[in-house]
């Protein structure tokens, strides 16, 4: 599956970030199980990542142009209405809304797994690095500034800038325009590396884009039950950790 993208032909990566590099998941569960929202929580963490992912779903797409951070905590609102705990007297409105903003400004400091500034140092020695990421900007710097200290990316769309959400073509098409305008990369020259099958793959395919699966073993954007799924969402390479990605391409520069 490796010899099926030409690395040494391509010029830049585009990248998923929060799931792909940093752990959104275990952030995610952590912030909102930290809040006076936590013993309501579902104890399955599968439940609770569904629950959340379902909602602030159906909140990126009622209001694109709101930051990722006014989206999880409008999400995570929603949440606790369908658990109705200001209902049922557990808590008050009050109580869910801080509970909420304390939550949303959890962002920045979600940890990255252990294998990716190290693995990103090595692929930018070969190419541009751009993030596409639905978080907002603030949010992001303060991960540049944390978690991901030490790399350096060549550009960063945001879902702020675009003004919608992955999987939203209008993100991918952005991506596109933007590389060859801002790097003179074609789409033939470009691979997108993410975990979501869904937000990510998904649209790749549609525009013939290569991509390479990161399976961080998520849920989030991950159908359990998909059948074939290098033939639905269309990968190209499937790998476990960004470190194994940057073995496949240092060792493809090697034998060119």
């Amino acid at each position: 599956m490796a010899n099926s993208i030409p690395w040494t032909q391509i010029k830049a990566l585009s990248f998923d970030i929060y799931g792909t590099f940093v752990d959104w998941e275990n952030g995610i569960a952590n912030a909102a199980r930290a809040t006076a929202l936590g013993p309501y929580l579902p104890k399955d963490h599968t439940e609770l990542m569904l629950s959340i992912e379902r909602h602030d779903t159906t909140v990126q797409k009622e209001h694109p142009n709101w930051k990722q951070t006014d989206i999880i905590a409008e999400g995570l609102r929603r949440y606790a209405k369908e658990l109705k705990v200001v209902e049922n007297g557990n808590l008050t409105q009050d109580q869910v809304d801080e509970g909420a903003k304390t939550y949303s400004g959890q962002i920045g400091t979600y940890p990255a797994f252990k294998d990716t500034v190290a693995a990103i140092q090595r692929l930018g020695k070969h190419y541009k690095l751009i993030p596409l990421s639905n978080v907002d900007k603030k949010s992001f710097q303060v991960t540049l500034d944390g978690p991901l200290k030490g790399i350096d990316f060549d550009a960063i769309y945001t879902a702020e800038d675009i003004g919608s959400y992955k999987p939203d073509m209008r993100n991918f098409h952005y991506l596109l325009e933007h590389v060859k305008l801002d790097f003179g990369v074609e789409k033939d020259q470009l691979v997108h590396v993410a975990q979501s099958l869904f937000h990510d793959h998904g649209p790749a395919k549609q525009l013939g884009l290569y991509s390479v699966w990161v399976d961080r073993k998520g849920i989030m954007g991950n159908p359990e039950s998909v059948e074939n799924p290098q033939e639905r969402f269309g990968y190209k390479l499937k790998v476990d950790t960004l470190g194994e990605l940057a073995d496949i391409v240092d060792e493809a520069f090697k034998k060119a």
